[in-house]
C-alpha cells in the first residue's frame, strides 16, 4: 500500500511539473539549440515578390525624388513614413491590409509627433517609451496586426525623440512621414486583383498543415503549424467585410477544418494507443491509414490553392476505407479497435464536406442554406476588439502581464538610450522591442537572428562603401535593391531580413549624417545590447505557462459555464436578467478564454515538457470557443425579445449542460479521467416534443424554446466531442465502456 500511494505520489508531482535539475538543464539545452536552428530556418513558401516590389517601390520613389530636387531631408522623411508601412502591406486580405495600413498610418504620424515634442525631455521621452510599449505588448490579445500596429507606432516614437525640433518642426515630421505612409498605404491597392488570393492561400495552407499533422500528430513542430495557420485564417476571415457567396465558402472550409481538426485528434490519439500496446502487429496498417488520410487533405488544400476542382478523391476514401476495416477486423474483442470505425466516420463526413466546398468554390449558383443570424451589439461579438482588449487589463491577464515586463525592459533601455554617450542607442530599445516576445522559442530565435544579421549587415555595408563611391545616386539603387529583398524575406528567415534591412537604414541615416562610418558600428552595438537586454529578461523575469495549462483551460470551461447559467436562467425567469451581473461575467469568460489561449500557444514553445496533453488542450479550447458562440447568440435572443414567455421546462437541460462543463473543469484541473457525460438524448427528446405541442397549443414560447433548442444541440455537440478526447485517456473497463458511450451519445446527438 505505501509502495502504491508512494508512485501515486511521484506520478501526480511529474504531473504537476516539478523535474529534477538535470531534467530541466536538458530541456533548456535543447530548446536553445532549437532556437539557434529556428534562427537559420529557410522557408521559402513564405516569400513574397509582388508585394514586396511594390513596398519597396512606396519607399524608393520619395527619397530617389527628394535625392533628384536636393530636398534630401524631406526625401528621407517621407521614405521613413513609408518604410514603417513597407512590411504591414505584405501577408494580408484587400480589405484588411487597406484598414490595417490606414490605422498604422494614423498611429506612425502621431507618435512622431509626440516623440519629437518630448524628445527635449528625456525622462518625459523615458516614461512615454514604457507607455507605448505597454499598449504594444497588450495588443497582440486583439490580434497580430494590432500588435504590428503598436510596434510600429512606437519605433516612430523612439526614433524621433532623438531630435530636438520645435513644435512646428515637429508637426511638419509627423505631416511629412503620414504622407510617406500613405503613399505606401495608397499602392497597397495595387493590383486589385489579389483582393481573395490571402484568403485562398491561408485555407490552402491550413489544410496542408492539417495534412502534416495526420502523418504525424506527435511532432510539436506540427501542432504548433496547425495552431499558427487555423489562428492566422480565422483571424483574416473575421476581419473581412467581404459578403460575397466566396467569403462564405471560406468560412465554411475554415470550419469544417476545426472540426477536421477536432475529429482527427480524437482518431490518431486511439490509433497511438492501439500502437503502444502491439506496436509490432499493427504499426503497418496504422501507418497506411495516416498516410492516406495525409494524401486527402494534401488534394484538398490542392484543390483550394489552384482554384479548380479537387481530383476524383473516390479512390481515396476507397482505399481508406479498406484500411481502416482491415484494422477493425483484426480483432473483434479489442474495444479500441472498435472505436476506430466509429471515430473514422466522424473524421470522413467532414472530409468529404470539405472537399464538396472546395469543388464549388467556382461555381454557382450559391447552394441554399438555412441559418439563423441575429443582429448583435457590439459587446456580443465573440471578436469585439474593445471587449477583448478591456477584459485584458487586469493582473490575471498573461497578456496583461507580459506588457508590463515589456514596459520594464524598454524603459531600462530607453534610459540607456537617452543617457548614455552613444551617438545612435536608439537602436537600443528599438532591438530590445522586436526581440522580447511571449514565448521563450520566439524571443531567443529573433534575439539571435537579429544579432547575427545586423553584425553581418553592417560588415557589409562597411565593405562596400569602401569600395564603392558614396555617391548618392549610387547609394538609392543600391537601396532600391536592398529594400525588396528585405520586404520579400522578412518571414522566410528573420536573420536575413535583419542583414537586408540593417543595409537599408544605414544608407537612409547616411543621407543626412555624414557619420556613417560611426552608424555601422553603433547599429551593431546597439543591437547587441538591446538583443542581450531582451533575451536577460527573459532568463529572470519568464513567463512560463506550462504549468498553468490545466488550470487556465479548467477556468475557462467554469466562466463559460457561469455565463450560461447566467444567460439561460433569464430564459427560465424573464425578470432575472441584470445587466451589468452579465456584463462581468461576459468579461471574465474573456479573458479566461485570452489567457487559455496563450497559455497553450506559449507552452508548446517553452524549454520544459509539457505535462499536459498539447493536441487534448487545444482541441478542448476549440470547442469551447464554439460553446461562447452560442451562448452569445442565446443571449443577444434575449436581448432582441426581452418579452418573451418563461421557459420552465429548460431547467434540466440547462442543470446537464452545466453539470459536463463542471466536470469536464474538474477533470482538466485535477489532471485524471472525467466522469461521463449524462446522456441528454432523452431530455432533449422531451423538449422537442413539448415544442411541437406548443405551435396549435400555445404559440407564445415556441420561437424562443426553438431558438434554445437550436443551440444547445450545437452546445450538446461540443460537449460530446469534448467527453470524446478526454475518453480517450481512460484506462480499464469502465473507462472503455464510458468512452464508448460517449461516442455513441455524440452520434446520436449528431443526428
Amino acid at each position: 500500500m505505501a509502495q502504491t500511494t508512494h508512485t501515486e505520489n511521484t506520478e501526480q508531482s511529474a504531473r504537476k511539473g516539478r523535474r529534477t535539475p538535470g531534467y530541466k538543464k536538458s530541456s533548456w539545452i535543447g530548446a536553445l539549440y532549437h532556437a539557434w536552428k529556428m534562427a537559420f530556418r529557410f522557408d521559402r513558401s513564405q516569400l513574397v515578390v509582388v508585394r514586396a516590389f511594390i513596398s519597396a517601390f512606396g519607399f524608393i520613389l520619395p527619397l530617389a525624388l527628394g535625392v533628384a530636387s536636393g530636398h534630401i531631408i524631406e526625401g528621407v522623411s517621407i521614405a521613413g513614413g513609408a518604410s514603417s508601412l513597407g512590411t504591414v502591406s505584405l501577408n494580408a486580405t484587400h480589405s484588411i491590409r487597406i484598414r490595417t495600413m490606414l490605422l498604422a498610418s494614423l498611429g506612425v504620424a502621431v507618435s512622431a509627433c509626440v516623440g519629437a515634442l518630448t524628445g527635449p525631455y528625456p525622462w518625459l521621452s523615458v516614461l512615454l517609451i514604457g507607455l507605448w510599449s505597454f499598449v504594444a505588448g497588450l495588443l497582440v490579445v486583439i490580434s497580430q496586426r494590432a500588435m504590428i500596429i503598436g510596434l510600429q507606432s512606437t519605433v516612430a516614437l523612439i526614433i524621433l525623440t532623438h531630435f530636438t525640433l520645435s513644435p512646428t518642426q515637429a508637426l511638419l515630421e509627423a505631416l511629412l512621414m503620414l504622407i510617406g505612409a500613405l503613399f505606401q498605404t495608397l499602392l497597397s491597392l495595387i493590383p486589385l486583383w489579389q483582393r481573395v488570393g490571402s484568403e485562398r492561400t491561408l485555407l490552402s495552407n491550413s489544410y496542408q498543415a492539417l495534412a502534416d499533422y495526420a502523418a504525424d500528430s506527435s511532432d510539436i513542430s506540427n501542432i504548433r503549424q496547425v495552431n499558427i495557420e487555423l489562428r492566422q485564417t480565422e483571424e483574416t476571415l473575421n476581419d473581412s467585410k467581404s459578403s460575397r457567396r466566396k467569403a462564405k465558402k471560406f468560412t465554411q472550409l475554415l470550419q469544417q477544418a476545426n472540426k477536421i481538426r477536432l475529429n482527427l485528434t480524437i482518431l490518431t490519439d486511439t490509433l497511438q494507443l492501439i500502437m503502444e500496446q502491439d506496436s509490432e502487429q499493427y504499426a503497418e496498417k496504422v501507418q497506411n491509414i495516416q498516410r492516406e488520410i495525409e494524401g486527402i487533405l494534401h488534394a484538398i488544400a490542392r484543390s483550394i490553392k489552384s482554384s479548380q476542382k479537387a481530383i476524383d478523391l473516390a479512390p481515396y476514401y476507397a482505399t481508406l476505407d479498406n484500411r481502416v476495416h482491415e484494422l477493425v477486423e483484426e480483432d473483434t474483442s479489442n474495444y479500441k479497435l472498435q472505436q476506430i470505425a466509429l471515430y473514422y466516420k466522424a473524421l470522413r463526413s467532414y472530409l468529404r464536406a470539405a472537399e464538396k466546398t472546395a469543388n464549388s468554390l467556382n461555381q454557382s449558383p450559391p447552394s441554399l442554406a438555412m441559418s439563423i443570424r441575429l443582429p448583435r451589439r457590439p459587446e456580443l461579438h465573440i471578436k469585439n476588439p474593445f471587449a477583448t482588449f478591456r477584459a485584458n487589463i487586469s493582473l490575471d491577464s498573461t497578456a496583461f502581464r507580459h506588457a508590463i515586463r515589456l514596459a520594464v525592459v524598454m524603459i531600462i533601455a530607453a534610459i540607456i538610450y537617452r543617457f548614455s554617450p552613444l551617438v545612435r542607442s536608439y537602436w537600443v530599445p528599438i532591438s530590445a522591442l522586436f526581440v522580447l516576445r511571449p514565448d521563450f522559442t520566439a524571443t531567443f530565435t529573433r534575439g539571435f537572428a537579429r544579432m547575427i544579421g545586423t553584425t553581418l549587415g553592417a560588415l557589409t555595408i562597411a565593405l562596400l562603401l569602401y569600395l564603392i563611391p558614396p555617391a548618392n545616386m549610387t547609394l538609392v539603387i543600391i537601396e532600391a535593391i536592398v529594400t525588396f529583398f528585405a520586404y520579400a524575406l522578412l518571414t522566410v528567415n528573420y536573420g536575413l531580413f535583419s542583414y537586408f534591412v540593417t543595409i537599408q537604414i544605414i544608407i537612409l541615416l547616411s543621407f543626412v549624417d555624414q557619420h556613417t562610418s560611426q552608424l555601422e558600428l553603433f547599429r551593431t552595438i546597439d543591437t547587441i545590447i538591446g538583443g542581450s537586454l531582451a533575451l536577460l529578461t527573459y532568463i529572470l523575469w519568464p513567463t512560463w505557462e506550462h504549468l498553468k495549462v490545466p488550470e487556465n483551460m479548467a477556468r475557462r470551461l467554469e466562466t463559460l459555464q457561469k455565463y450560461y447559467l447566467e444567460v439561460m436562467n433569464t430564459y427560465l425567469s424573464p425578470g432575472t436578467y441584470d445587466a451589468e451581473r452579465i456584463s462581468q461575467v461576459r468579461r471574465d469568460s474573456r479573458l479566461a478564454k485570452t489567457n487559455a489561449e496563450a497559455s497553450i500557444e506559449r507552452a508548446l514553445n517553452e524549454p520544459e515538457r509539457h505535462p499536459f496533453d498539447k493536441n487534448t488542450m487545444q482541441c478542448l479550447l476549440t470547442n469551447a470557443d464554439h460553446i461562447a458562440e452560442s451562448v452569445i447568440s442565446l443571449e443577444a435572443f434575449l436581448l432582441e425579445n426581452p418579452e418573451h414567455p418563461p421557459l420552465p421546462m429548460l431547467a434540466q437541460l440547462t442543470h446537464s449542460i452545466a453539470a459536463a462543463l463542471n466536470t469536464f473543469a474538474r477533470a482538466i484541473r485535477d489532471e485524471r479521467p472525467a466522469r461521463p457525460m449524462q446522456d441528454i438524448t432523452q431530455i432533449l427528446h422531451e423538449l422537442e416534443e413539448k415544442r411541437k405541442a406548443l405551435r396549435h397549443n400555445d404559440p407564445a414560447p415556441f420561437t424562443p424554446l426553438s431558438f434554445v433548442l437550436y443551440e444547445s444541440k450545437r452546445i450538446i455537440s461540443n460537449l460530446n466531442t469534448m467527453n470524446q478526447l478526454l475518453s480517450t485517456k481512460f484506462e480499464g473497463d469502465k473507462g472503455r465502456t464510458d468512452a464508448h458511450e460517449a461516442v455513441t451519445t455524440n452520434q446520436k446527438t449528431s443526428t
